[in-house]
């Protein structure tokens, strides 16, 4: 009897020794709280001409450089296309630009950019907005040898608003005044008599003027601009080896 009550007194004894005090949290060991990620003030169809030209006057810059996997090439960036040049200069101080991917390329036409490919291009884009450009097409500004363009939707768009994310690069070809006729008629369109002068001495795009704003020409590396069209590519004239933008750098 005696054993029994001696082995209870020595485990009462065993979890009263490891009963732990209350301890005390000092101040620099509370758990900190991650605060909400913050509610951006997204750009939307509905905004994007205030957003635009309130940015386009914070960030009046006209020239950048975009390396590519094939060279560098230098553009001026139209002031008398504010949006378009606001929205540029946007993703570009943004960064959404690095390794943006070349995603159609077609001989004596384009070289097509930008895009939500991959990861960084989207989670960018998400801080941005999702929306189109009011167009800013004129007959001042056409689709000569190295002018810069925005890609656009052609369905459901009857105002030809401009993608926001999705550029090319002209490389052009001749035109006769034939030719010329023929895309007037087709795209209700009207070549004024300096238009029609240059496409007949020089390569540009005429057939999508009128279709797409053009916002900015290359004024330095256009012979990069072959380079990018003249690849092998598959049906949907994706080149079959990836083509880059690495970046575009902002010069003035």
């Amino acid at each position: 009897m005696y054993k029994y009550i001696l082995a209870i007194f020595f485990i009462l004894l065993l979890f009263s020794c490891k009963e732990e005090k209350p301890k005390t949290i000092l101040k620099n060991e509370v758990k900190k709280v991650i605060p909400p990620k913050p509610v951006y003030d997204l750009i939307t169809d509905k905004n994007v001409v205030e957003r635009l030209t309130k940015y386009g006057k914070q960030n009046p810059e006209t020239v950048v450089d975009i390396y590519t996997t094939k060279g560098k090439i230098r553009i001026k960036l139209f002031k008398d296309t504010p949006l378009h040049r606001a929205n540029f200069i946007l993703l570009t101080k943004s960064g959404y630009f690095k390794h943006a991917l070349f995603s159609r390329v077609a001989k004596k036409f384009m070289a097509q950019f930008g895009g939500s490919y991959d990861d960084l291009q989207r989670n960018i884009q998400d801080t941005i907005g999702s929306f189109t450009i009011p167009s800013e097409m004129s007959h001042h500004h056409f689709h000569k040898k190295g002018a810069l363009a925005a890609a656009r939707s052609y369905n459901n768009n009857p105002d030809k608003r401009s993608s926001s994310d999705e550029f090319y690069m002209v490389e052009g070809q001749k035109f006769s005044d034939l030719t010329l006729d023929h895309y007037a008629y087709e795209n209700k369109y009207t070549f004024t008599p300096a238009q029609r002068k240059y496409y007949k001495s020089n390569v540009g795009a005429a057939h999508i003027d009128g279709e797409h704003t053009v916002f900015g020409q290359i004024i330095e590396g256009y012979h990069v601009v072959p380079k990018l069209t003249n690849v092998p590519t598959d049906s949907q004239e994706w080149p079959t080896t990836d083509i880059y933008v690495d970046s575009v750098i902002i010069v003035k």
